[in-house]
């Protein structure tokens, strides 16, 4: 019964966790910014439905909510549509809020004076903080964990190459260079590239497979089974090639494909976490562009998760340890930055289309003398049914999540 409680609090709060800390750093990108280009910052809340926790710092109202499944900050201006134009006919004007100030929408540090510019950055900086979030969590991740020792693995050696000419052949390792070990793979290709029309000495492990028949004895837990009647064990030899590398410096080769071996793992110096977490996390915020596009082309299916499939996610990777966690935490957080500027209703990526289509409005206005306009009503009613839209797709996707697990 113990262990059971333990397992629901543990994943709660690793739920509570993942989603505070993305909708934290959104909305911290959104805050800051606005502080940055003068705009009156009038809520920074957590959490929706009613406030549960405020305090009042400065001209900021900061604010936590029962539903930890966002947050919003709010600006001056921002949502002050009734006050642009004329109330419908039987409309009621909306109740003020009590716990903020009314500010009118002319004032000096609303949203709706602030320039273009600054208006686009402050709607994009809540997802840039998302993929700068993701960046950080692969940093942290290296830098406490620790990452792994890589050497290189030669996938091919090509045929009147250097590399093959010398005797090296597919599916061995190179383990040193010069005599220096290499722990990371990169920097044996950074020592070949800066190697042209030098002689290199290239340290090679190669594995020989020695069929058994499986009367031959016991299967150690090296040997590899080959079907019911044989298996192999591997002879593994060390070699020495002495390479001279081709081409400029900078950029030598020696004519194989090569990927990185992975044979441990260790705790790493801060400067090279820093350099991983960086490469992987921008490695994975591309591969997410990239899947997108592809959705959008359709040359892939669509694969959305719900909130549904998304918990039970967290909870499976709570269950592996904090670091499984953060990765999670990490790629939900490019994912949710990235989704968030596509250019849909509702979406920040949506409320920059219309900032767009102001700025070339405003060009076409003064070369022909018309006046066209998106009126701040108009725009919040497309950004209303795109809500009404996004909602629906939320019910039938978690409908989905929900039907998968039967």
């Amino acid at each position: 019964m113990l262990s059971l409680l333990f397992v629901i609090v543990k994943t709660i709060l690793s739920i509570c966790f993942v989603l505070i800390s993305i909708a934290l750093v959104h909305e911290f990108g959104h805050y800051i910014t606005a502080k940055l280009t003068g705009i009156w910052v009038l809520e920074f809340a957590i959490g929706f439905g009613n406030r549960l926790f405020k305090k009042q710092y400065g001209e900021t109202l900061y604010s936590f909510r029962p539903f930890p499944l966002g947050g919003f900050v709010r600006l001056a201006g921002m949502d002050n549509v009734e006050e642009e134009g004329e109330l419908a006919e039987g409309e009621e004007p909306p109740e003020p809020d009590p716990d903020l100030p009314q500010v009118p929408p002319d004032h000096p540090k609303s949203y709706l004076t602030r320039p273009r510019w600054a208006k686009m950055l402050v709607l994009a900086a809540g997802s840039i903080m998302n993929l700068v979030w993701a960046i950080v969590l692969f940093v942290i991740i290296y830098a406490i964990s620790g990452g792994p020792i890589t050497n290189i693995a030669v996938l091919d050696a090509m045929e009147g190459k250097p590399a093959y000419e010398a005797g090296i052949r597919r599916g061995d390792i190179i383990t040193a260079i010069d005599g220096v070990k290499l722990t990371d793979w990169n920097d044996g290709i950074t020592m070949i590239n800066n190697s042209a029309g030098k002689a290199i000495k290239l340290s090679v492990s190669r594995n020989h497979p020695i069929p058994k028949s499986s009367a031959a004895g016991a299967v150690l837990q090296e040997d590899v089974s080959v079907n019911n009647n044989s298996f192999q064990i591997h002879d593994q030899e060390i070699l020495e090639f002495t390479v001279i590398p081709e081409g400029s410096m900078g950029s030598a080769k020696i004519g194989i494909s090569l990927s990185p071996n992975n044979y441990d793992f260790q705790q790493l110096p801060f400067s090279k976490a820093f350099a991983k977490g960086v490469e992987d996390g921008v490695s994975i915020i591309a591969q997410t562009v990239g899947g997108l596009v592809k959705m959008v082309t359709r040359e892939t299916q669509a694969d959305v998760a719900g909130p549904v499939k998304i918990m039970k996610m967290i909870k499976d990777q709570s269950s592996k340890g904090i670091f499984d966690l953060l990765y999670l935490t990490a790629i939900l957080s490019v994912n949710i930055g990235l989704i968030n500027l596509l250019p849909l209703p509702v979406l920040d990526g949506g409320r920059i289309v219309f900032l767009i289509l102001e700025f070339f409005f405003s060009i076409i206005n003064a070369i022909t003398g018309l006046k066209l306009a998106i009126t701040p009503r108009v725009e919040e009613n497309i950004h209303f049914i795109g809500m009404l839209c996004l909602l629906t797709l939320l019910i039938f996707v978690t409908y989905k999540d929900i039907a998968s697990f039967f």
